[in-house]
Order: structure tokens, then sequence, then C-alpha cells
């Protein structure tokens, strides 16, 4: 059976998980890691983001306290990044989250042992943003993997999985990332479990034919609302780019608002004109305000302006409409943001 002090881990990315992963290996008695991130522009929108729900990966108190070899680099591909792997004797390596695609030099480094922890239950939901997409999509599950890392976009052999079945009945994107979280804890216990059991780590090639691809979304970008979709459609988009994201958004006599929470409104006809989407029609006695979404009523709760939270009746008015232009729609659908991109936006304020 492996010894403990024979595996000196490698720690790729910034994450909640990563910031158990090394508790965890702390509290079993491995050597200290080697953790690697990005640097710290490549962050500050999960800070911000994450932050208030304890789901940021702050790594820098562990480092602090000696827990973990902490080290920053603007890519990981880099004869930097192989030096600092080979003078901390690293032989094993697992990445959450990482910032870059990991290229052969690396993977090669570590002679097969090393894996990547993903956030699906894969090979079914490849990628990134897959909260947001599984909102969209009426998922009503969250699943995780521990695979073997190659160079393709989580295409290697599967390890570990584990998943969540989500009970809330409108879940937003911050339920899937709390139960996302409670995964990687029983995965990185499991896979410990693993490497100390045997030689050899067990696994099974993925069925490539099998598998869903997804890129990441910027809400800023992509969360643009079609007031001509399905109005379950347009409740899932609303809650998609929800909390923990900025909202999805439309225009309000050029101005863009910004929706938090929505309802179907049953209690309304269900045949309404195409003509009336997007139409204001009642400003509610509770603050909230009535508009006309794919030939039918939905009631907006919770809107913001300008980054303030406001009552819906208290800035839109009847009369007027919501309008949602539509080459800004089409330009969404096909719009892929990078992590870089996000956060140029968030730290000088750009309008991309």
């Amino acid at each position: 059976m492996p010894s403990k002090q024979n595996f000196n881990f490698a720690i790729f990315g910034r994450h909640a998980t990563s910031v158990d992963f090394v508790n965890k290996l702390r509290e079993k008695g491995f050597p200290v890691p080697t953790v690697i991130i990005s640097e710290d522009d490549e962050y500050f929108r999960d800070q911000r983001l994450l932050g208030p729900f304890g789901l940021y990966g702050n790594l820098e108190p562990l480092a602090e306290k000696g827990w973990a070899n902490l080290y920053k680099l603007k890519n990981i591909n880099c004869n930097e990044a192989l030096k600092i792997l080979e003078d901390n004797k690293c032989n094993i390596a697992l990445s959450i989250s990482c910032r870059n695609i990991i290229k052969s030099q690396i993977i090669d480094f570590f002679s097969g042992k090393i894996f990547n922890l993903h956030d699906s239950y894969l090979p079914n939901e490849r990628g990134g943003a897959l909260n947001s997409w599984r909102v969209l999509n009426g998922i009503d599950s969250m699943g995780c993997t521990i695979h073997q890392l190659d160079e393709g976009i989580d295409t290697g052999d599967i390890v570990l999985r584990k998943e969540t079945k989500i009970t809330k009945l409108y879940p937003k994107p911050i339920d899937y990332l709390f139960a996302e979280t409670e995964n990687g804890k029983w995965l990185i216990d499991a896979f410990i479990e693993l490497i100390l059991d045997s030689d050899s780590i067990p696994s099974q090639a993925q069925d490539n034919d099998k598998s869903l691809y997804f890129p990441r979304l910027f809400t800023e970008k992509n969360g643009i609302i079609d007031w001509d979709w399905d109005i379950g459609y347009i409740e899932r988009f609303v809650r998609a780019f929800s909390c923990p994201y900025p909202g999805a958004y439309s225009y309000y006599r050029d101005k863009i608002i910004r929706f938090l929470d929505v309802t179907i409104d049953e209690s309304m006809q269900k045949n309404f004109h195409p003509y009336v989407n997007g139409k204001i029609v009642t400003l509610m006695n509770n603050g909230s305000v009535r508009v006309i979404a794919g030939g039918r009523s939905l009631i907006v709760n919770t809107v913001e302006v300008d980054g303030k939270e406001e009552a819906p009746a208290k800035v839109l008015e009847v009369k007027h409409s919501l309008i949602s232009p539509h080459g800004e729609l089409l330009a969404a659908r096909t719009y892929v943001a990078s992590t870089k991109v996000m956060n140029i936006d968030e730290t000088k304020n750009l309008k991309i």
C-alpha cells in the first residue's frame, strides 16, 4: 500500500474545492501541496460573485499558515511552472477549475498521474457555465467527475463520479453551486482513499458519442431576453442568469433592466397576440409588474437598474415595452467569452 509521504500533490486552479482539498491533505498527513493558480486579475469576478456565499477559493490564508506552497502565474503552460513542479518534487496533480487548458508539457511531467475535477457527470455536459445551462435545459441533477486529464476538453478516462438530485422546484445557479461543492468534498475523500489503496488508479473510457459540450456564458453579453420565446423558456432563462450572476436583461426606453425574479401568471389568459410581447400591462399593488411574454402573462417581481435592486413598479410604466434588439439577440447566441475578457470587463468597466 502506498505511503502518504510518497504523494507530493500539485493543485491547479482556484476554487472552493481547492481549499477543501488542501485542508483534507493536511488533515490526512500528506506533504504540503504545491498550488499553482492564475494571477489575481483573473479572479476578481469570481471573488465578487461567489465570495458572499462562501464559494470563493480563498487560498492565500492557507499559504500564509504554511499549509500550501502557492504560486501565481500568467499561464500554467510554461517552463516556470515546470521548474516549480520539479523543485517541489510534485508527482501527482489534480486540476480544479484551472483557468488554462493544460498542455502536453505539463501532462507529460506527471506520467499519467494528472487528473481533473469537472463539474458534471461525464461524458454529459463537457465545457463551462454548466449550472446556467442546467437551468436552461431543465436538468434537475448536479454531477461531478474526477477524470484523467488529457489535452482534450473534459475528454479523459473517468475515475470517479458523484451525482446529486436538486430538489428545489425552481432552482437557480447558486443551488447547483452549493451541490457542486458538496459533491467535490465527497470526491476528494474518495480520491484520496483510492490512491492509497493501490499503485494503479482504475478508470474507464468515456463514450464520446454520448457527450454534450456547452460553452462558457457571460451574462452581460449572452443574457438578453427574447420576449417571443415560450414563456416557460423565458422564466428558465431569467433563473439561469440569476443568483449569483448579474441577471438576464432587456431594454426599457434605452436603459438596461436586469431581471432577477419572475413567475408565470397562471391566472391570466394564455393567448395574447405576439405583437403584444414585451408590453408592460399592469403595475401591481405589491410593486410587481405584469409583462406579456411568449403570448402569456409574466409577473416580474424584482429587477436591478444601475446596480440597485428595485421594485419593478417603481421603474417601469404601462404603455411602454421591453425591447431586445434582434441584432443583439443573434449576437448573444453565438458569443463565447473567455474568463480573461470577463475580468477585463469587471475591472475596467469596458463595454464589450
